[in-house]
C-alpha cells in the first residue's frame, strides 16, 4: 500500500494564491510540496517513523513559535508575525519530512546489516 501522505502535495497549489492577493501567508502553502515525494514510502514501520517525526516537528513548532512571538512582541514589530507564521508552518513540514527520510534510512541500514 502507498502512503496516503502524498495527496497532501497538492495543498501546494494554495501558495497560487498569492500571485492573485498579494498576501505572504499564502506562501506557508509551498510546504506541502515535499509530500509528492513519500509516495514510494511503503512499509509497517512508516506508522512508528511518522510519530517519530511529528514529535520533531512539534518541539520545532514549540521552541520557534514561543521564541519567534517573544521576539516580535519584545522588538514591536508585529507587522512580521505574517512572515514569521510562514516560516513556522513551513519549518514544521520540513522538519517532520526530514525527519521521515531520514528514520526510513536509518532502518533500512540496520534492515541490510541483519
Amino acid at each position: 500500500m502507498k502512503s496516503a501522505f502524498w495527496y497532501l502535495g497538492f495543498l501546494s497549489l494554495l501558495s497560487l494564491l498569492f500571485f492573485a492577493e498579494g498576501k505572504v501567508g499564502f506562501l506557508g502553502f509551498l510546504g506541502f510540496i515535499s509530500f509528492f515525494s513519500v509516495y514510494k514510502i511503503s512499509d509497517e514501520m512508516l506508522e512508528v517513523n511518522i510519530g517519530r517525526a511529528s514529535r520533531n516537528a512539534f518541539l520545532f513548532a514549540m521552541f520557534f513559535g514561543s521564541a519567534s512571538l517573544a521576539y516580535l512582541y519584545l522588538a514591536n514589530v508585529l507587522e512580521l508575525l505574517p512572515i514569521a507564521f510562514v516560516i513556522l508552518f513551513g519549518g514544521t513540514l520540513l522538519v517532520c519530512l526530514l525527519s521521515l527520510f531520514y528514520y526510513q534510512k536509518v532502518g533500512q541500514v540496520h534492515k541490510v546489516k541483519n
